[in-house]
């Protein structure tokens, strides 16, 4: 073989053994957090009650966020687009 095709072949070789240990690294430290820490506690916040926004629009924009973000989402604030009006 050639030079070039050696250095190349070499070259790629090392690369994919330096992103398989950052690949290996992350899932160890992932696996080491999650064995020996707690997570952290999670607020139980309400959603206060909005003017102008039925409750029942409310809960199921809530309910929607909830489950798209797996429980890791809020709704904070909820506007009318003012374009569609």
């Amino acid at each position: 073989m050639s030079l070039p095709l050696q250095v190349f072949i070499l070259g790629l070789i090392t690369v994919f053994f330096v992103l398989a240990v950052v690949v290996a690294t992350g899932h160890t430290i992932i696996w080491f957090v999650n064995k020996y820490f707690e997570p952290a506690p999670v607020a139980n916040r309400r959603i206060l009650p909005l003017p102008g926004i039925d409750s029942k629009k409310v809960a199921a924009i809530s309910a929607a966020v909830n489950t798209i973000t797996r429980g890791k989402g809020k709704v904070t604030r909820i506007e009318k687009n003012q374009d569609q009006i």
